[in-house]
């Protein structure tokens, strides 16, 4: 059974979607290749050229800066980035009322989801027209 409106719900990240050294040097050797290097900042240079050779990125702060440099060099993976975490808060918002009306069952169901079904249900939260959101 569950403890609280929010209690531990921490689903696991896609593989492809941790920031992981492999994928910054995948996004450092993408820049160099079609130029968008040279028209990063010098910091975003520095931190791109040395969070590369590192063995893992744990730091919250490092991830999200790295995130923010992916979405000049990579968009097209930023935006799964963003829909993931928009498909957390939709998901932490529907296990909160399914727990508010005493649906335990279906707050458990929705704590179990697969990290894919986060990420649809992220990326159809994006495409929704605002006059729905």
């Amino acid at each position: 059974m569950l403890g609280g409106p929010s209690a531990g719900f921490k689903p696991p990240l896609l593989p492809e979607l941790e920031v992981t050294p492999a994928l910054v040097s995948a996004a450092y050797k993408r820049a160099l290749r079609l130029g968008l290097y040279w028209r990063l900042e010098p910091e975003e240079r520095a931190i791109l050229a040395l969070a590369r050779k590192l063995k893992a990125i744990k730091s919250p702060t490092l991830r999200e800066i790295v995130v923010k440099i992916l979405s000049k060099v990579w968009p097209e993976k930023a935006k799964l980035y963003e829909a993931f975490k928009l498909g957390l808060q939709v998901v932490e918002k529907r296990v909160q009322a399914a727990l508010k009306i005493g649906a335990h069952s279906i707050a458990e169901l929705y704590t179990k989801l697969a990290p894919k079904a986060i990420l649809h249900l992220g990326l159809a939260v994006m495409n929704l027209s605002p006059l729905y959101r």
